[in-house]
């Protein structure tokens, strides 16, 4: 009867030890998302910061090209001073674009990488569950075929 109850026991242990682990991994895979989380708001951060330093770099080069129209006695509205100023506010827009999509390129991405973590750990946390089920069983099946539970 002791023998029975050993083995039934270590079983049981193994059981436990295996969901622990699926648990602990689970644990593992969503502490490293939200990790991945933060890290990847931070690179979404600079990337709108990046867009809001080539709108204030657009807004001086624009102010500057209208200041030197006006100071040399040019309209500042027509002619070479307005396509000046056209291609100041061009360059800036396509280098204010690009910036914007680099922030969704990036969030997306952070996205991703969270979802295949939180994944992972739902795989992991199953994986211990079935260790634990088919450890049991089988240490059980042993424990019978032993023919330690008597009869």
């Amino acid at each position: 009867m002791f023998w029975t109850i050993l083995s039934v026991a270590s079983s049981a242990m193994q059981a436990i030890s295996a969901y622990n682990q699926g648990m602990a991994m689970k644990a593992y895979y969503d502490a490293q998302a939200d990790i991945q989380r933060l890290q990847y708001k931070t690179k979404v951060v600079e990337a709108k910061e990046q867009g809001v330093k080539v709108l204030k770099e657009t807004n001086r080069a624009l102010s500057t090209a209208i200041a030197q129209a006006g100071a040399s006695g040019i309209l500042t509205n027509e002619g070479s001073a307005l396509l000046n100023q056209t291609m100041s506010i061009r360059s800036g827009a396509e280098d204010f674009q690009v910036s914007k999509l680099n922030e969704e390129i990036l969030q997306n991405l952070g996205l991703m990488e969270v979802r295949n973590s939180k994944e992972a750990g739902k795989v992991k946390a199953q994986q211990g569950i079935m260790g634990a089920l088919t450890g049991f069983g089988t240490g059980i099946t042993n424990t019978y075929e032993k023919g330690l539970f008597g009869g």
